[in-house]
């Protein structure tokens, strides 16, 4: 399963890596969730306080490659 289809944005034009940026710029931020937008279509993603450090380090690749 993709990121895109676990995080129910497969209808935006975000790669992976720009998924994954935005995420980890919203735990460096210390918010409580992400907002993707689009003309037709709004989605949050609530965080953990879960550190997100370590979670995807090694695996940034693995998301990218798919």
């Amino acid at each position: 399963m993709s990121l895109k289809k676990l995080l129910g944005l497969e209808d935006f034009s975000l790669t992976d890596r720009e998924i994954i940026q935005r995420i980890n710029e919203a735990h460096q931020k210390q918010l409580l969730e992400v907002e993707f937008s689009s003309s037709n279509r709004k989605v949050t993603i609530r965080l953990s306080q879960v550190n997100p450090i370590g979670l995807t380090r090694g695996h940034f690749d693995y998301w990218t490659a798919r």
